[in-house]
C-alpha cells in the first residue's frame, strides 16, 4: 500500500453523479402544502370509493400519486381536486362508464372520499432555498457551495472505496472467521428490524415485500458484503499493528468533531466506535503516500 497510485478515471466525479445526489436531497423537500392544487400538479392522495353507500373492491388506496389533467382516473375525478388545499377532504362524485371493466360498478354513480395529502413538487434549487432549508442540516449556504461540497464528498467516497478494494484484492487472507462475519450480519439484521419497527412494519412484512423466503435467506444475502467488511477490518488491524496505530479517547472526540460521544456509545457500544475510528486512522495512514494520477 505504500505509494499507492490511483488512476484518476477510477475516482472521477461526473456532473451526473453530483446531480443524482442533489435530486436525492431535494426529494425530501417535495411535499408542498401551502397552496391550492392546479392543473398539471402531481398530488398524493388517499381515497375511499363507495357505491350506494358501500365500499367496493379496488376503490380504496392510500398514498396514491395522481397527475391532475392526465385522465388517469374516471372522467371528472381530477377536475374536482383543482382549487383544493392539501389536508382537505373532498367528496368526489363521478359516474362509472357503462362499459367499465368492473361490472359491479359499471354505469353507477360513486362517491370517492378523497384526502389530498400534499402536492408533489420538486423545489427549485436557488441560493435562497439552500440557505433556508439546507443550511442547518447540511451546512450549505449557496448552490455553488452545495455542489462543490457534494463533489468533494463523492470524490472522497470513491477514493476510499478504491483504496479498500485494492487492499482486499492485493492481500492474502489465511482465515476469515465465521464469527466475525456473523457478528456483522447480526448488526445489519438488528438494524433493519429496529428501522422497520419505527415505521410500524415487521421483518415478516419486509421479507414478503421483497420475495425473501425467511430470515436465514436474508442473512445469506448479507453474507458476501459482510465478508468484505470483515476483510477491511483485518487489513486495518494488520496495518495498525505494523504502524503501531492505536485509538485514544482524543481520536474518538476528533472523529466526531468534539461531540459528546455518550449517545453513540449507548447506541453502538465503545468497541464499535473504536473500530470505526481505527479504520479511519489507518485510511489516513495509507493516504499519506497515495496519489491520484
Amino acid at each position: 500500500y505504500s505509494a499507492l497510485k490511483i488512476p484518476k478515471k477510477e475516482v472521477k466525479v461526473s456532473d451526473s453523479d453530483v446531480q443524482t445526489e442533489i435530486d436525492t436531497i431535494l426529494s425530501s423537500y417535495n411535499q408542498v402544502t401551502d397552496r391550492k392544487v392546479k392543473k398539471g400538479d402531481t398530488v398524493n392522495i388517499d381515497y375511499k370509493g363507495m357505491v350506494d353507500g358501500k365500499e367496493f373492491d379496488g376503490g380504496t388506496a392510500s398514498g396514491a400519486s395522481l397527475k391532475i389533467g392526465s385522465g388517469t382516473f374516471i372522467d371528472g375525478f381530477e377536475d374536482q381536486l383543482i382549487g383544493k388545499m392539501p389536508g382537505e377532504t373532498v367528496q368526489v362524485k363521478v359516474t362509472f362508464p357503462k362499459d367499465y371493466q368492473g361490472k359491479e360498478v359499471a354505469g353507477k354513480d360513486a362517491v370517492f372520499e378523497t384526502t389530498i395529502n400534499y402536492i408533489d413538487e420538486t423545489p427549485k434549487l436557488t441560493d435562497k432555498f439552500v440557505k433556508e432549508k439546507l443550511s442547518d442540516r447540511y451546512g450549505y449556504t449557496t448552490v455553488k457551495e452545495m455542489k462543490k461540497t457534494i463533489r468533494d464528498e463523492i470524490f472522497k467516497t470513491n477514493k476510499t472505496d478504491y483504496i479498500w478494494n485494492h487492499m482486499i484484492e492485493k492481500s492474502t487472507f489465511k482465515e476469515i472467521p465465521d464469527q466475525l462475519i456473523n457478528d456483522r450480519i447480526d448488526v445489519l439484521v438488528d438494524g433493519l428490524k429496529a428501522e422497520l419497527k419505527s415505521s410500524n412494519y415487521s421483518l415478516k412484512d419486509y421479507l414478503s415485500a421483497y420475495g425473501i423466503e425467511d430470515e436465514d435467506a436474508l442473512r445469506e444475502q448479507y453474507k458476501s458484503s459482510c465478508e468484505s467488511t470483515v476483510k477491511v477490518f483485518l487489513v486495518a488491524d494488520a496495518i495498525a499493528a505494523e504502524k503501531k496505530i492505536a485509538v485514544t479517547d482524543d481520536d474518538i472526540k476528533e472523529y466526531f468533531n468534539g461531540e459528546d460521544t455518550a449517545q453513540y456509545e449507548k447506541l453502538y457500544a465503545k468497541p464499535y466506535l473504536n473500530r470505526v475510528v481505527l479504520n479511519d486512522l489507518v485510511l489516513k495512514e495509507i493516504e499519506k503516500t497515495t496519489t491520484v494520477k
